[in-house]
């Protein structure tokens, strides 16, 4: 579609082009008529959520975390449940107020008498108490009762105040990246847009608060059980370590077990020592019994000596008794010294029988010599002290060997109880650093959640600019946008044959030329028939006469009887000399002093064409009318007159509407002034042509 033709089409409707948006914009200004004044407040927040501060020092930024934390204090703020809280606080405000205390810096009057009539006399003696908060109980404990008391219906009304409907104008949004939020507010009346957002902040950032404090709560509450839990756990492992090595006497028991290896060494080396000593003394021994031959046991000093060895022998039973297994005891060192006093006492004794034993044997009667008494005396003591320490000994390898024995099981028992002793500690105190974190989370939490009013609610004193001029534009504009539409739509799928350059196209055969509706100006009509002529004489070649022209169409009232007389008359203006003929199945004859004979042939579609049976014609024209479509069986008609007759006839396209026959016939002088003339070049573009009409 170009240009031109679109130009065209609209000023071919320009009356509905402008009727129909005035339509709508009537409409639209009429419906609203009584549009009520809207008032919008807001308030800014700042929550400290991107940029707080925390206890840990870390003011790291994460964005995703930010985002997150934001979009859930939005949600928050949006909730139903909110919402719900700030309708059941407002309504419980407004009710409270009665003709003795109403005030417009509460509520306007209209506000007030719309709530009179919501709520009766009935509900207000239930639901209205002495205070605010006990009122706001009521009103939830009444509006729970059922699903279709007043107070839940009110809510889930159309109401402007008191419903949820009425709340969807809250609008919450980040301010950029920073930490405000800013939250906004349109109603009907000023008072209530300020004391809704009023009681939406006290209402959400209570319960955030309380929200996310509950969840630190809930954290520290855990780690303090199970940190209680943990301790009584490692408490009584602990308990159970200190039993035991009271039960067992147990001090140190890594100590304690490398003393008893060492005592146990020491022993098996000091035993084997003794032993050699035990041996040599008994051979020693038996060396001087042989050379004194019995001979000491005859003497009474002998005997003496013998008892004195055996009361020395268990001194020194004592003093190894003592020295081996009693260093421990309280007056040791106290007990050896006496016990070694009475041995040196003994062996004193013991010196002085062998003395005298001597001073015998030196007699003339005795036999051995001085020298072999004391090695006897020497070795006999050496003797009697093996003994005594071997004894003991043997009792103290019992005695290690049972201590031994009761050491052996103590350690895996013992490395049990310290095993579970470190496992109950590391998880104390893994669950004590737990517990630790989650009071530090807590108080963050404390602090973030500590939100601050940067621009608390104002009153509106101004309503919000009126949108009923936008309105009224925009239903002028659809208006407008519609028709346009509809015109452009028939346009595309018009079929018709109205556009001169495509009926050609669509008939498929040359056209001569256009002529237009009868009822247009005369003065475009006289033009019409000139261009017509002009067409006409272009083509047809009067040099050999008569020239015989057939007039033809598909159907009947196409326009061939009013383009023949048009031509005869304006032939007869020309001097030719013109005959109209109409073909009836018979033989056509002409005067000889005829230039041009128009014959006239029936519709295509009412007669059947044989060979041979039309005259000859040396011009042959399809007259079609402008508002109809070109169809199939048309195809086929004008097909089968070409093929029977071989005449290629040209295009006459009859009653094609101004606009678009203007174009090929040319304006009217009179009727183009400057301004038409001038767009039309414009659409054109024809910016240098600008000549005038008169």
């Amino acid at each position: 579609m170009s240009l031109t033709y679109f130009i065209k089409l609209l000023r071919s409707n320009f009356l509905w082009l402008l009727l129909i948006p005035l339509l709508f914009a009537g409409s639209t200004f009429y419906f609203t008529r009584g549009e009520k004044k809207i008032f919008t407040s807001e308030t800014v927040i700042y929550t400290g959520i991107a940029s707080g501060s925390n206890l840990s020092g870390d003011n790291k930024a994460d964005y995703y975390s930010n985002i997150t934390a934001f979009d859930n204090l939005i949600s928050y703020i949006n909730s139903r449940q909110t919402k719900q809280e700030v309708l059941i606080n407002l309504l419980a405000n407004h009710l409270l107020i009665d003709n003795k205390n109403f005030s417009h810096y509460l509520m306007s009057w209209n506000t007030y008498d719309q709530l009179s009539k919501l709520v009766p006399d009935s509900v207000r003696v239930i639901v209205v108490k002495n205070t605010l908060d006990a009122t706001v109980d009521a009103l939830n404990q009444y509006m729970a009762s059922s699903e279709n008391n007043l107070i839940y219906t009110l809510l889930n009304s159309e109401n402007p105040f008191y419903s949820f409907n009425a709340l969807e104008n809250i609008k919450a949004f980040r301010i950029n990246s920073s930490d405000l939020i800013k939250i906004s507010y349109q109603t009907q009346d000023a008072v209530v847009c300020r004391q809704t957002l009023e009681i939406l902040e006290a209402s959400f950032m209570k319960k955030y608060r309380k929200l996310k404090e509950g969840q630190s709560e809930s954290v520290v509450e855990y780690f303090e059980i199970q940190t209680k839990e943990a301790f009584a756990k490692l408490n009584a492992a602990e308990q159970t370590f200190m039993e035991f090595n009271t039960q067992n006497n147990i001090i140190n028991y890594d100590e304690q077990t490398k003393s008893v290896v060492g005592e146990k060494e020491r022993l098996y080396t000091l035993n084997h020592t003794i032993e050699m000593d035990k041996t040599a003394n008994v051979k020693s021994l038996q060396k001087v019994n042989e050379s004194i031959k019995g001979r000491l046991y005859q003497n009474e000093y002998g005997t003496a000596i013998l008892k004195e060895r055996e009361n020395l022998a268990g001194v020194y039973n004592q003093i190894a008794l003592n020295e081996i297994v009693g260093k421990t005891e309280k007056g040791h060192q106290q007990k050896v010294d006496s016990l070694k006093s009475i041995a040196e006492l003994s062996e004193i004794k013991l010196q002085g029988s062998v003395n005298s034993l001597y001073a015998q044997i030196n007699t003339p009667n005795g036999i051995p010599t001085k020298n072999v008494l004391e090695q006897w005396l020497k070795t006999s003591l050496e003797f009697e002290q093996s003994k005594a320490k071997l004894t003991v000994m043997d009792k103290q390898k019992k005695d290690f060997a049972m201590e031994y024995s009761k050491f052996a099981p103590l350690g895996a028992t013992l490395k049990k109880i310290e095993r579970e002793i470190t496992v109950s500690q590391q998880a104390y105190l893994e669950i004590l650093h737990g517990l630790n974190v989650a009071k530090l989370t807590q108080q963050n939490t404390n602090l973030n959640t500590k939100m601050d009013i940067i621009d608390p609610p104002f009153l509106p004193l101004k309503a919000n600019p009126s949108k009923r001029f936008l309105l009224i534009i925009i239903g002028f504009v659809a208006g407008l946008i519609l028709v346009l539409t509809f015109i452009v739509a028939n346009a595309l799928i018009n079929k018709t044959l109205q556009r001169p350059e495509n009926a050609g196209k669509i008939l498929g055969i040359p056209v001569l030329g256009i002529y237009p509706l009868l009822n247009s100006a005369p003065d475009f009509i006289a033009i019409a028939n000139l261009r017509l002529m002009q067409q006409l004489l272009s083509v047809v070649d009067t040099i050999y006469k008569p020239v015989t022209i057939g007039l033809i169409s598909i159907q009947d009232k196409e326009g061939k009887s009013t383009i023949i007389n048009l031509w005869q008359d304006e032939l007869i203006k020309l001097n030719y000399s013109v005959e109209i003929q109409t073909w009836n199945d018979k033989n056509i004859s002409s005067s000889p002093y005829s230039d041009i004979i128009l014959l006239e042939f029936p519709a295509l579609d009412t007669m059947v064409i044989k060979h041979g049976m039309l005259p000859k014609l040396d011009y042959t024209f399809l007259v079609c009318r402008a508002n109809r479509v070109w169809s199939k069986i048309d195809k086929k008609l004008l097909a089968i007159f070409k093929k029977i007759t071989g005449n290629h006839p040209s295009l006459l396209l009859n009653g094609v509407k101004i606009n678009f026959a203007a174009e090929n016939i040319g304006e009217v002088a009179k009727q183009c002034i400057f301004l038409k003339s001038y767009f039309k070049n414009l659409v054109d573009f024809k910016f240098g042509n600008r000549k005038s009409f008169n």
